[in-house]
């Protein structure tokens, strides 16, 4: 298989330090922390303002280096944060029938509730554009991960057993895709486009940037109170598909996931270092952890990266449970994603060829599903 090869050493796990030498680490083994509120600040309709200008800096760093980066003062509500995960939470304690009534029986990515065993993310692992699929020979054993899938579409699926369901998870989506709009006017900016460049590519409802790409993926890592197979993991090593993810990590074991102190569980987020090792990627207090997949690439012709990740499992005898809140995000199905102005020239040619953004998408969640 193709995983001992992939992982290699596997490198410093910030998590299994203690603080003080996981703080003394060099900063370029560290996914970055940008502070977005100087963006969310500065007029669209004025010239971009020196401490706006700097974070589209420093979003171009980041997304070049690490293709990762956490995102501080976004300016999204903590009750819509907490309504949502509590939500969540409550869907995956229902009893299995009433999740298995959740289920399309048509795997993940077309809606509702997908069981354990569906997915392996593993297989999906390729170049860029999609060529090169890793396939399921190559992959690791299945995900051990349930998911519940929110489109924001007639055909959602809704759990009866939650009546709150539909206006918490809601909430948050356009919440996101309001953030989202922010993410994309900050990378327009980054690459010296025109700070609206991106509009075109969504739907532009009531200053969010909606699109039938958008998918909000309710995500739950199981106590793992048997040992894994061989070689499985609670998420295999892959890149994400289209634009970029929202992340919200499993903040706290236990108090509220906004809290300005967190004790999150192990066996979470990792993400490869520039020199090919794997990190722990914990989250940051009141932070989304955002990455770009593999639209984004293509579009910048590898000045942002899609980078590899991957969710770990806990430390054996630790028992916990994970809840992710994964907002993906991507433009519309009929988009055709071809090189940036700015991106390329006579030294740097175009590195992909243009990929309609429905094909890309459908050609992963079939490799997730085999």
């Amino acid at each position: 298989p193709f995983w001992p090869k992939l992982l290699g050493s596997p490198g410093l796990l910030f998590g299994s330090l203690p603080a003080a030498m996981a703080a003394s680490l060099p900063m370029h083994r560290q996914v970055p922390i940008i502070d977005i509120a100087p963006f969310l600040a500065s007029p669209p309709d004025l010239p971009l303002a020196d401490d706006a200008q700097r974070v589209a800096r420093e979003w171009r760093e980041a997304f070049g280096t690490f293709g990762f980066a956490h995102v501080t003062g976004h300016g999204i509500p903590n009750d819509v944060i907490e309504h949502a995960y509590a939500t969540a939470d409550a869907f995956f304690k229902l009893p299995e029938e009433a999740k298995l009534r959740c289920d399309l029986g048509k795997g993940y990515g077309p809606g509702g509730y997908t069981r354990q065993g569906v997915e392996r993310v593993s297989a999906t692992a390729s170049a860029p554009d999609g060529t090169q699929l890793t396939g399921v020979e190559g992959a690791r054993p299945p995900d051990s991960v349930e998911n519940m899938l929110v489109h924001r579409r007639d055909h959602d699926v809704l759990p009866e057993e939650i009546p709150e369901y539909k206006e918490a998870t809601y909430t948050y989506f356009d919440q996101l895709a309001k953030l989202l709009r922010v993410l994309m006017e900050i990378t327009a900016c980054a690459l010296e486009l025109e700070r609206d460049y991106f509009e075109k590519f969504f739907d532009n409802e009531n200053g969010t940037y909606q699109s039938e790409g958008n998918t909000l993926r309710l995500a739950w890592y199981p106590p793992q109170t048997e040992p894994p197979e061989p070689g499985q993991l609670r998420y295999g090593e892959h890149t994400d598909y289209t634009g970029f993810t929202l992340l919200w990590q499993d903040h706290n074991r236990q108090g509220p996931q906004t809290a300005a102190e967190i004790d999150p569980p192990l066996g979470g987020l990792q993400v490869r270092m520039p020199d090919g090792k794997f990190v722990d990627c914990p989250p940051v207090p009141g932070a989304f952890t955002v990455n770009a997949g593999d639209l984004i690439q293509v579009w910048t012709n590898d000045v942002f990266l899609s980078n590899t990740h991957r969710v770990a499992n806990p430390p054996d005898g630790d028992a916990t449970r994970r809840i992710s809140l994964v907002f993906f995000s991507g433009p519309t199905p009929d988009s055709l994603i071809e090189c940036l102005p700015g991106c390329s020239d006579e030294d740097r040619p175009a590195r992909y060829a243009p990929i309609r953004s429905r094909d890309h998408l459908l050609r992963k969640l079939a490799a997730s599903n085999s």
